[in-house]
């Protein structure tokens, strides 16, 4: 396997060698801090190394557009993102996108005013969080509750069109995880508070600490609400989704 560097430039976009694009080559781009959005969008395997993206106005800070082999994001920063006239602020956003694997790891998605991670215009198959953070900073928070006090909630992290979503001890603060009907399965290890699975159909695996997933029916299975919230009930794959669901409120 080749190995590639790339340059940022200007506001939006990447800049690399015609020899990047071959199907053997991996597209790496590390140790970059700055106040640019970036967008990936021609077809290849994609490595982001200490990438920090951040101070960003009516954009997404990483924008990963049209059919890509793999995306994987190690030790990187997506964050800090307001929105403008156009309502979007977003720190990892999918437009269009048909990617096979995403896998972040030790990356944090932090204080954007919508979402933090916005998988919902494309379809994926096996999307991998591992060791990330997820978290709106109480100062932003109180910053866009000012801003708009109709506001009744944090900014969120939303999952679409999965064949498979891995999310493995992972930190989160002031948002909710939101997985979406089209999400086939998700595989979960650490804290479940702040899942809300809408359908009772998908497919929610709990590993037990330091349980390593793969595709076998091992761990335990959860009962998703149809209400959307959290799930509670952890029952056998065999079993049909009978709910043992108390609300939220009897649960804190």
């Amino acid at each position: 396997m080749r190995i590639w560097s790339v340059v940022l430039v200007g506001v939006v976009g990447l800049v690399y060698t015609q020899a990047a694009c071959a199907d053997d080559a991996t597209v790496v781009i590390k140790d970059r801090q700055t106040e640019s959005a970036m967008v990936i969008k021609e077809p290849g395997d994609y490595l982001l190394q200490r990438v920090n993206l951040s101070n960003l106005h009516d954009s997404a800070a990483l924008t990963l557009s049209g059919q890509i082999n793999s995306v994987t994001l190690e030790n990187c920063q997506l964050g800090g993102v307001l929105a403008g006239p156009r309502g979007k602020a977003v720190g990892l956003e999918a437009v269009g996108a048909v990617i096979g694997t995403l896998t972040a790891t030790d990356s944090t998605f932090y204080d954007a005013e919508n979402q933090l991670v916005s998988l919902r215009d494309g379809s994926f198959g096996t999307v991998t969080f591992l060791h990330c953070t997820f978290k709106t900073s109480n100062a932003f928070l109180k910053r866009i509750y000012g801003d708009n006090p109709w506001r009744t909630e944090a900014p969120v992290a939303e999952f679409y069109n999965i064949d498979r979503l891995e999310l493995l001890d992972n930190d989160y603060s002031n948002t909710t995880i939101v997985i979406h009907p089209s999400v086939k399965t998700v595989v979960f290890r650490g804290d479940i508070s702040h899942l809300q699975v809408e359908s009772p159909d998908t497919q929610v695996i709990n590993l037990s600490p330091g349980e390593i997933p793969d595709n076998s029916t091992a761990g335990q299975y959860l009962a998703a609400a149809p209400n959307g919230n959290v799930p509670v009930a952890i029952v056998n794959q065999r079993d049909k989704f009978a709910l043992l669901q108390n609300d939220r409120q009897e649960r804190r």
